[in-house]
């Protein structure tokens, strides 16, 4: 079997183990359990009624008010933020370690938002400084990859590397997709085209609000290209506070972005192993705009791990 069936059967067999059921819903559905046998109460109306009033402080007006703790333990929805989350967590009587677990697995979030909406405590600043600095060392680590031919062709200063990175970014980014206008935004060379994602790009840079976890992802193998594997991704993204790999989480659509990524990451590190890093770049992108194709085709664009919507087309 060569490369290319490799990575379109991978993707198959993502898109397969997407349609099932998440072992997170699972979990989350034992802990009901636990909360039903714990209170007594064998109808899971009544439970859900308690849940609301738990979590509310009220009980529920109107039979209606419950769905949505219905919808949540069945897999059809998750609650609409962290706070929220934790509130359910809460009322189902959670262990810390549990809670952790609801927001880093369930929700697929990271343990902590930081920002304007965040706590105010020395603990908390501490925190956010920590991993700042860390995600300044993976963009640091990345300007120095960049090659001064291209610095130059980008028109961006050698004084100003730190300033034009949203534009070295969004350039890098373009390689690992298949869109339209890819090759003509990497012909042209045009700034224009990712000037709508510099605000963005800096938020995520500084960690300023909600970073969902497949972001993150995206930033950790962009920044790090070539020397990336399995273990420099997971450990990275456990020390910037979310879930490591682990081949059974999925998102919270359900999409296998875990398993797919040990895959595929696992690939690259057999295939690449003994070439020169500029060789790896060009393979890695190359199979990523296959998976990419493949995900765009089958409808599946959750999958999509290299793509973002400022991206176009």
């Amino acid at each position: 079997m060569n490369e290319v069936d490799k990575i379109v059967n991978m993707a198959q067999t993502c898109v397969d183990l997407s349609r099932e059921k998440r072992p997170e819903v699972t979990w989350i559905q034992g802990i009901y359990k636990r909360f039903q046998e714990k209170t007594g109460i064998t109808e899971k109306n009544a439970a859900d009624s308690l849940l609301y009033e738990k979590m509310y402080c009220s009980a529920p007006a109107r039979p209606s008010d419950t769905l949505k703790i219905r919808y949540w333990r069945n897999g059809q929805h998750v609650p609409i933020d962290r706070y929220e989350c934790r509130k359910l967590g809460l009322a189902l009587g959670m262990s810390v370690e549990e809670e952790e677990f609801l927001i880093k697995g369930y929700l697929d979030k990271s343990d902590t938002i930081f920002g304007i909406f965040g706590e105010k405590s020395a603990k908390y600043e501490e925190l956010w400084e920590k991993r700042k600095n860390l995600m300044s060392g993976m963009v640091l680590e990345y300007i120095k990859k960049i090659h001064p031919d291209r610095r130059i062709q980008l028109r961006i200063a050698r004084n100003s590397m730190e300033s034009g990175i949203r534009h070295l970014y969004y350039t890098d980014a373009m390689k690992y997709v298949n869109i339209k206008q890819r090759q003509m935004d990497l012909s042209e060379n045009s700034h224009l085209a990712s000037i709508n994602y510099g605000s963005e790009l800096g938020r995520n840079l500084h960690l300023e609000g909600e970073i969902p976890r497949k972001t993150m992802v995206r930033h950790i193998l962009i920044f790090g290209m070539p020397y990336i594997n399995r273990a420099l991704v997971s450990e990275r993204l456990d020390s910037l506070g979310y879930l490591p790999f682990d081949k059974d989480h999925t998102m919270t659509d359900g999409g296998r972005l875990d398993w797919l990524l040990l895959e595929f990451l696992g690939l690259y590190e057999e295939t690449c192993q003994g070439m020169e890093p500029e060789e790896c770049s060009q393979w890695f992108q190359e199979a990523c705009r296959i998976l990419d194709s493949f995900f765009m085709e089958k409808g599946f664009s959750n999958l999509r791990f290299m793509y973002f919507k400022a991206l176009g087309e």
